[in-house]
């Protein structure tokens, strides 16, 4: 028998195969999506498909509501705008879009309020849980997760989620992929279904065709403030990516003085084991290299010498801790 438990710390994207019945979607976004070159063909301005989304010659985000003639781009070490960048809040939350995966299992609960459990597997494994409120079904955060399989075609699942205040574990067993049981019990347990204690308020299993009444909503899209560094020259660097399911691909840089910090285009990021991050981006015209290194030490691991190579070489340190808030800064994005 297979018991297993882990935490939540998938970095996946959102996107996959749709199963049916399906709910509807929603989406708070207007730029071209992408998995490769070929989704792109709608926008006749695109080139390349870059960090999931259409972009245009100058590495710009392609908007679908409006035209646009592949100019601009943000130029210069520091610190202003130009052509197509617009000032902006990076920290702002972007709800992205969403689709139903794989369903484990669809509940009710004495109160009526429907539960939804799903996976997907592409780009990679992620575990989800919906709560109905009205006609939707809302994502909660899943901060733990554990599987035990047993006899062929069986499985139990237990998910603890963020209900907005001390937490709730969704538990299910399955056979042949339907779901035999569900219910709900305390947060962070290694119980499953049918283990002592585990389950302190059963759910009806419902058919899988209720999801078709409910829309699903996605988490809110928030940022995390990956890194906060001050160079030699009195420039700054904000490294920042979606605090969920988010791919190194998704990281952002912006680049500039405090009053002015332009995002650039981000190329290739690469983290070592040992924590160090080296993020390649577009800067006039040329390739420029930020690497943050970290230094692993048993009593307190810390931010070690960070360089940029832009042209030259210069050092940076990185602020420890990494701030959650930007208030003295300001910045243009790349449209």
């Amino acid at each position: 028998m297979l018991r297993s438990f882990f935490s939540s710390l998938s970095l996946g994207l959102l996107f996959s195969a749709c199963s049916s019945p399906s709910p509807a979607t929603s989406s708070s976004s207007h730029w071209a999506t992408c998995k490769d070159l070929d989704d792109c063909s709608s926008a006749p301005d695109a080139v390349a498909c870059t960090r999931g989304y259409c972009v245009d010659s100058n590495g710009v985000r392609i908007d679908t509501s409006t035209s646009t003639n592949g100019t601009g781009g943000a130029s210069g070490t520091g610190g202003q705008p130009s052509g197509g960048s617009a000032a902006c809040d990076p920290l702002a939350p972007q709800e992205q879009p969403i689709t139903l995966g794989t369903v484990l299992g669809v509940g009710k609960g004495p109160d009526g309020t429907t539960y939804l459990a799903d996976e997907i597997t592409s780009p990679s494994m992620l575990d989800r849980v919906f709560v109905s409120e009205g006609q939707f079904l809302v994502r909660k955060r899943v901060t733990g997760s554990g599987q035990n399989g047993g006899a062929p075609d069986q499985a139990s699942y237990t998910f603890s989620f963020d209900d907005g205040g001390s937490g709730t574990a969704l538990l299910l067993a399955t056979e042949m992929g339907q779901a035999t049981a569900m219910g709900l019990g305390p947060p962070n347990t290694k119980g499953f279904i049918g283990d002592p204690g585990a389950v302190t308020t059963p759910l009806t299993v419902e058919n899988r065709s209720v999801l078709a009444d409910f829309t699903l909503k996605n988490l809110p899209g928030e940022v995390t403030i990956e890194y906060v560094a001050d160079l030699d020259d009195g420039s700054e660097i904000v490294v920042t990516r979606p605090t969920d399911d988010g791919t190194y691909d998704d990281f952002r840089l912006f680049w500039g003085s405090p009053g002015g910090l332009v995002e650039r285009l981000v190329t290739n990021v690469s983290r070592a084991r040992s924590g160090g991050t080296t993020i390649e981006f577009r800067y006039d015209g040329g390739t420029a290299t930020a690497t943050f290194t970290w230094v692993l030490d048993p009593d307190t691991s810390h931010p070690g010498p960070g360089t940029l190579k832009a042209g030259s070489e210069q050092g940076m340190t990185q602020r420890f801790p990494t701030p959650t808030t930007l208030p003295e800064m300001s910045f243009s994005c790349l449209r």
